[in-house]
């Protein structure tokens, strides 16, 4: 595996019988998954016991921070851990002092704000901390959610992280008003069920990427918490009952279905068919819908009972909305440029308005890479439009921005196009170290700067 200081990498086109991704590729387990079970298993009593842990940074830094918080965090495998939670109540609860360290993770720095604002030991100022391009992206409305509900923040009209917090005991009710992320509901659900008893949260306006939210559910779910919604105008009501407990068998973190996205489109630009096991028609993952837009694309592909396959070549554009799923932007506009060679048709891809505040300002990242390799490519705040162009070598190694999705999505342009190369192809490490070895384990062939 390559770290941040590597040269550039890339994926070649194949060539010879060389170079086609096929067979059963393994993918790590999803960190949307697992930062929520880690999470919660830190704010419940008992043991609760964790198996299928992917090794990126983000859930790397799930695991440091719950054990930061008094939790005992035991590693029983490089792939599995116990923990014993640091529930809250009188005189008991989260400590943050020294610093919680989120890392990168927008995700993981969220679900700890709100653990600790309602979780923490009460009178205990603590702060949640950040690195990287997270320390420019903002939570406006979970922040004012919490000091709705009396939370303390330093400073006191805070949006972002660091920040200094003084826990507070459960409410009875929060307001979430005009959600960014999805990310906000499920930090705020999470810490209320922390709790015995009944609480509400009323979210009014849209929830973004709502299959990520339905995850939540599930999690809790299987902590033992249960959350009903009911809709009314302009509105959501969530009635969540607690406490958490710990469960009593083994949890077991289904593969990453964004990854399986990245793989199964490798697949299909290489020539090869791909399979990814674990990740069913059952999936609540909503990246599992690659499936579907790879169809619309004209290939091959399809969920089974015990996995997603694909394969086929993309021979048609398509009009994608990807309101659910947004993290698949990436990996579709590698399929869409394949398409427009293909097809000399354009793609449009809608629904990416969360995308301008993740890692990088995705959709423009995206524009400015495949106008590098000549596509055309026309950005808004929330679509991406790709067509045919000129496609030809960049010129440099396209710049990922130090972003785990952009550097994907690079590394798929390069199965269709000669020469391109990612610049940081270190940065996979935030949800898939092994991306490039496993890459190569399936067939891909490696490009790397000439010498």
């Amino acid at each position: 595996m390559p770290d941040r200081s590597n040269a550039p990498l890339g994926l070649r086109p194949p060539a010879g019988g060389r170079g086609v991704v096929r067979g059963a590729v393994r993918v790590p387990g999803s960190k949307s998954i697992a930062q929520r079970a880690v999470v919660l298993a830190g704010l419940c009593p008992g043991r609760t016991r964790l198996a299928g842990l992917p090794d990126g940074e983000d859930v790397v830094a799930a695991l440091a921070l719950v054990a930061a918080t008094g939790a005992r965090v035991e590693r029983l495998s490089p792939a599995a851990c116990a923990i014993d939670g640091r529930p809250p109540g009188p005189h008991r609860g989260w400590r943050a002092d020294p610093p919680l360290q989120a890392g990168e993770s927008g995700t993981l720095a969220r679900l700890a704000t709100a653990a600790f604002g309602f979780c923490g030991d009460a009178g205990r100022t603590g702060t949640i901390d950040v690195r990287g391009t997270l320390a420019q992206r903002s939570s406006t409305a979970l922040f004012a959610a919490l000091r709705g509900a009396g939370v303390r923040t330093e400073p006191g009209d805070a949006v972002r992280w660091p920040v200094r917090i003084t826990p507070l005991g459960p409410p009875s009710e929060v307001v979430l008003d005009n959600p960014a992320s999805s990310q906000e509901v499920s930090a705020l659900l999470i810490a209320l069920a922390a709790w015995p008893g009944e609480a509400a949260l009323v979210v009014r306006g849209e929830i973004p990427s709502r299959p990520y939210l339905a995850l939540t559910v599930a999690a809790l779910a299987q902590f033992g918490a249960t959350v009903a919604e009911s809709v009314m105008p302009g509105a959501a009501h969530f009635h969540v009952t607690g406490p958490l407990r710990a469960p009593e068998v083994p949890l077991s973190i289904e593969p990453d279905a964004s990854a399986a996205a990245v793989a199964l489109a490798a697949g299909c630009l290489s020539g090869g068919d791909v399979a990814i096991a674990g990740i069913t028609s059952r999936s609540l993952q909503g990246d599992a819908r690659i499936v579907e837009h790879l169809a619309a694309f004209g290939c091959e592909a399809g969920a089974r009972d015990d996995a997603l396959q694909a394969r086929g070549l993309p021979t048609r554009p398509a009009d994608l909305d990807l309101t659910g799923e947004p993290d698949l932007a990436p990996v579709l506009a590698a399929v869409a440029a394949r398409a427009a060679i293909e097809s000399g048709g354009t793609t449009r891809l809608r629904g990416l308005g969360t995308l301008p505040g993740k890692e990088s300002s995705r959709i423009e990242v995206l524009a400015a890479g495949l106008r590098a390799a000549g596509f055309e490519a026309t950005a808004t705040r929330d679509a991406l439009s790709i067509g045919r162009g000129t496609p030809r070598r960049p010129a440099e190694p396209l710049d990922s921005h130090g972003d785990h999705r952009m550097a994907f999505a690079f590394a798929l342009l390069g199965l269709t196009i000669d020469g391109v190369l990612v610049a940081d192809p270190g940065c996979v490490a935030k949800s898939w170290p092994g991306f490039w070895r496993d890459l190569e384990r399936a067939g891909a062939s490696i490009a790397r700067p000439p010498t």
